[in-house]
């Protein structure tokens, strides 16, 4: 599993590739080769741990894009403190075969590594069970919402200039928009209105790169009330301002 404690970066497995944020966790599928791009990202904090569980129940973790709730940091906090605590600070797994623990590694510690990553898990598992009770959705492959999330998607990068509606999203799924607004979140990770302000600052982010407009003229076209709130919502998402980002990509 992928988590980014601060930061964003995007992650790759297979031929698909994951936009994650601050406080987000991904889970691979066994053996799924993986890429991690953070170049844009200053100062972004991934942490990759590898573990073994032969559970059926791991299959509700599949391509699943968790976005971590405070009990469920602290409890990954705990699991990697732990680990430099058994077995250094620095840990690079890419030419090591195995880890051994330190000479004065705490009593147990080994343990107490998959005591909390069993801990995270069961948590996760409750939170989505108990997510699915709450909304009493029929229950559907993830697949099933790849041609709607396609379409969604296009619309939205259609209409980057932020007069796109949660009304004008939903309409034409067949979907009442509970239902569609759940489906969206359980497929992305994310609110469809958080999607959306993505994308605009997706496209904030190219035009910023293609250096052919300033900040007050990208915040125009995007349809920003003020190029002051145009840059709230850009530091709010990047952890950076636009002229920090335009600085940090031309290191």
């Amino acid at each position: 599993m992928v988590y980014i404690d601060q930061g964003e970066a995007e992650i790759g497995a297979g031929r698909e590739v994951r936009q994650l944020y601050q406080g987000q966790l991904l889970f691979h599928k066994p053996n799924e080769f993986h890429s991690v791009w953070a170049t844009y990202a200053r100062g972004a904090s991934i942490f990759v741990i590898s573990f073994s569980c032969n559970s059926a129940a791991m299959r509700a973790f599949r391509d699943r894009q968790n976005t971590l709730l405070p009990s469920q940091r602290r409890l990954l906090s705990l699991l990697i403190a732990e680990g430099q605590h058994v077995f250094g600070p620095m840990l690079d797994v890419s030419s090591q075969k195995r880890l051994t623990p330190l000479p004065m590694a705490p009593r147990g510690g080994v343990q107490m590594i998959t005591l909390y990553l069993t801990q995270l898990l069961i948590d996760l598992l409750n939170a989505q069970q108990e997510s699915a009770s709450q909304t009493r959705l029929p229950r559907v492959k993830e697949e099933d919402f790849s041609e709607s999330f396609e379409r969604t998607r296009e619309l939205m990068s259609a209409r980057l200039d932020g007069m796109l509606r949660f009304s004008h999203v939903c309409r034409g799924f067949g979907l009442s928009a509970t239902v569609f607004k759940e489906r969206f979140k359980r497929y992305t990770g994310v609110t469809v209105m958080d999607f959306y302000r993505r994308l605009r600052i997706e496209e904030a982010k190219r035009l910023l790169r293609a250096g052919e407009k300033n900040v007050t003229q990208i915040a125009d076209e995007l349809g920003y009330s003020s190029t002051a709130a145009f840059s709230r919502q850009f530091k709010q998402l990047m952890r950076l301002t636009p002229g920090e980002y335009l600085r940090s990509i031309q290191i």
